[in-house]
């Protein structure tokens, strides 16, 4: 789940560079849908015709439909906000990933858990500022963690019967079929250096992908996704040297909340 979460700080500098040279948002989606579906080829070859062959066919399209809604979301953020302060925002999901598993999965809520979620929350608060009102970056951020957090739902109930490929394979066709329409309505033909990084969003998105899903065949999602935090000081160190952004105090305080948390939710319940 650490590798997961650092591939995932990958996805967000990839794409961010890419929006910001002119990329629309669409076409970062359905980009990445069609070039997974190339990078699993291989795998396409060898599994035949069995390869997409599934029984759960609503739960793929549940995964599908939180997946596009999180990637949005998160793009938004990304776009709109400091990289270190999204990518913070954006790893609140273990908000809302205990109560989604304790009443999805049916996994039990401990004490400990909870209580590490309330103060990892607290950081988030910290982090984002409020000040009485939201931004649309800060809720965009926050709807692509609500999102993110039901994405780690499905993998779990997936990853039952599912090998994790077809998960994403299934993923990346549906994003086909939703982003494809809207991306030649905005449709601009990319830079090589754009089309460079969605290259290297998608292959750090798959990877990220792949260690979720083999995370949560292992573990309690409960116990995993608050790992996501770990991303948030490489974040802030790549929007320093990338982006010239200096991180504040807001962000520390609320890493070092969040971080706490994390390492007490782990010692206590690894």
């Amino acid at each position: 789940m650490l590798f997961a979460a650092m591939c995932g700080g990958g996805v967000s500098i990839c794409y961010r560079l890419a929006i910001q040279d002119g990329l629309p948002v669409p076409m970062a989606a359905f980009g990445r849908g069609l070039m997974t579906l190339a990078f699993l080829l291989p795998w396409f070859v060898r599994m035949g015709p069995s390869a997409l062959a599934t029984r759960r066919p609503l739960l793929h399209a549940a995964r599908g439909v939180a997946g596009l809604g999180a990637f949005m979301f998160q793009l938004l953020g990304i776009g709109l906000l400091p990289l270190a302060d999204a990518v913070a925002l954006i790893s609140a999901r273990p908000l809302w990933v205990l109560p989604l598993a304790a009443l999805l999965l049916h996994e039990r809520v401990r004490r400990d858990r909870v209580l590490a979620t309330a103060i990892g929350f607290l950081g988030v608060i910290i982090v984002a500022q409020p000040e009485g009102h939201l931004s649309f970056g800060t809720v965009a951020a926050l709807a692509g963690g609500l999102g993110a957090g039901v994405v780690l739902i499905t993998f779990k109930l997936l990853s039952t019967t599912e090998p994790a490929p077809r998960v994403i394979a299934w993923y990346a066709i549906i994003s086909i079929l939703v982003w494809g329409p809207v991306s030649a309505f905005v449709w601009q033909t990319p830079s090589l250096f754009a089309l460079a990084m969605l290259v290297g969003g998608t292959l750090f998105a798959l990877a990220s992908d792949l260690a979720a899903s083999a995370a949560a065949r292992r573990c309690e999602v409960g116990l995993l996704a608050p790992i996501e935090y770990s991303q948030i000081p490489f974040s802030a160190l790549a929007g320093w040297l990338l982006f010239s952004e200096q991180p504040g105090w807001s962000l520390a305080l609320g890493t070092a909340v969040m971080l706490g948390a994390t390492v007490y939710l782990v010692r206590r319940g690894g």
